[in-house]
């Protein structure tokens, strides 16, 4: 017999019929759906019920301080499980406990946890209250699931808003007070015109080389660093004599620059840079970072996307004085609560590409769980035998590469991309 496929989610995403009082959550490696659930499930004056074991105490604990935040809900419950997330009496024992005397509606949400405590959870709570609405978050659909004894699942789409902040936090990650993440690009209008050479194969070489022959060995110390600010401040004028025509237009017009030399601090002064050293960082290619963010924030209001933000400096929660960063961020935006990260780079080196794409995936699903979303915008030409490459070692079929016969379009087509994957 055939089975059909899920039915589509209801147009109006009414959830208010099985939104409960008190709403037990069983707690696993990713607190994000934990999160989504209480959010959208629990009534105002709600409470819920984060059942975690040793294991999973602290993302119990994070998802306890984000919902404090919600002034509607009461404080969550601790359901400890111990060590005991697969013995079925200790599991029947404590959710008893905790729901036997409860008033008012009762639900589960067993997206997260292991497969024995959705089982006997489940198990429990049918018997203590058979009248309890159980759910389960699909990730791939966007959907809230709740279980129907005479059908399929009753599906309907739910959009909560978390902030990039928000989703951070869940996993016990922040970034560094001192390089916190930029909301608004720098030079956006001269990111744009620089993307749009750039999309010119003979002038985007011209340039890296430019910068790797001329930029780097004024600006960079042995070790490959940026120089000290105070060295920066006194680097002389840089020479444009081997930059084409529309380069050397380009840096008159937007940096002050003369037909023969460009002055770093005469730039940084006359352009609003914070410094030379990140003058010199957007012209080395961060330039993308920006145009990327810049071109999201076009579209943000058509897409409902809330939050959108670059350069994520992640500190490391185990070394929080460490002056190495646990990872970085390219570009990264929320809608509604689904992640979508891009990976920028002006290399158009196959190899390095991918280790860009393949390292900010890990580090999205990490934060963002199924539902996240992963992107390159590269300056590699030929991006459908990269994505290819790319969707066998990532396993991701919705991820995208964007190259540079994509830069003057890059707006729309992150807007595609959006739509296919909302």
């Amino acid at each position: 017999m055939m089975l059909s496929p899920p039915q589509p989610a209801s147009p109006v995403a009414d959830l208010s019929p099985y939104k409960v009082d008190h709403l037990f959550l069983l707690i696993g490696e990713n607190p994000l759906p934990n999160c989504v659930a209480a959010l959208t499930l629990l009534n105002p004056g709600g409470q819920a019920y984060l059942v975690h074991t040793t294991h999973t105490r602290h993302q119990a604990e994070r998802i306890d301080q984000l919902l404090r935040t919600h002034p509607g809900l009461e404080r969550s419950q601790f359901v400890y499980l111990g060590d005991y997330q697969a013995e079925a009496y200790q599991i029947c024992q404590q959710i008893t406990s905790a729901a036997q005397f409860l008033q008012g509606s009762i639900g589960m949400n067993y997206t997260g946890g292991t497969k024995a405590m959705a089982v006997h959870a489940y198990r429990t709570l049918s018997r203590i209250c058979p009248e309890s609405i159980f759910s389960y978050l699909d990730p791939h659909r966007l959907e809230m699931c709740i279980d129907n004894d005479t059908g399929n699942s009753i599906r309907i789409h739910i959009a909560p808003s978390l902030s990039l902040a928000q989703i951070f936090n869940l996993h016990g990650l922040s970034w560094r007070k001192e390089q916190a993440p930029r909301s608004t690009p720098l030079h956006a209008v001269a990111a744009a015109e620089l993307a749009r050479l750039y999309s010119q194969e003979a002038i985007a070489q011209t340039w890296r080389e430019w910068c790797n022959r001329i930029l780097r060995p004024a600006t960079r110390n042995a070790t490959h660093y940026w120089q000290a600010e105070p060295i920066l401040q006194q680097v002389p004028p840089l020479s444009l004599t081997n930059l084409p025509a529309a380069l050397k237009t380009f840096l008159q017009d937007h940096f002050a620059a003369s037909s023969t030399a460009f002055s770093l601090t005469t730039a940084t002064q006359q352009t609003g840079f914070p410094s030379v050293q990140a003058l010199c960082e957007w012209l080395d290619g961060t330039w993308l970072e920006h145009y990327v963010l810049q071109q999201i924030q076009a579209i943000a209001p058509t897409c409902d996307i809330h939050d959108s933000q670059m350069s994520f400096h992640i500190r490391d929660p185990k070394r929080p004085d460490s002056c190495w960063d646990k990872f970085e961020f390219d570009v990264a935006f929320i809608r509604h609560y689904q992640l979508f990260a891009l990976s920028c780079t002006t290399t158009k080196n196959r190899s390095l590409c991918k280790q860009k794409l393949i390292e900010a995936s890990v580090r999205a699903r990490q934060l963002g769980g199924a539902e996240a979303r992963i992107a390159l915008v590269c300056a590699h030409p030929y991006t459908d035998a990269l994505r290819s490459e790319l969707e066998v070692a990532t396993r991701d079929r919705k991820l995208a590469v964007f190259g540079p016969q994509d830069f003057t379009t890059l707006a729309p087509k992150i807007k595609t991309w959006i739509q296919h994957n909302a």
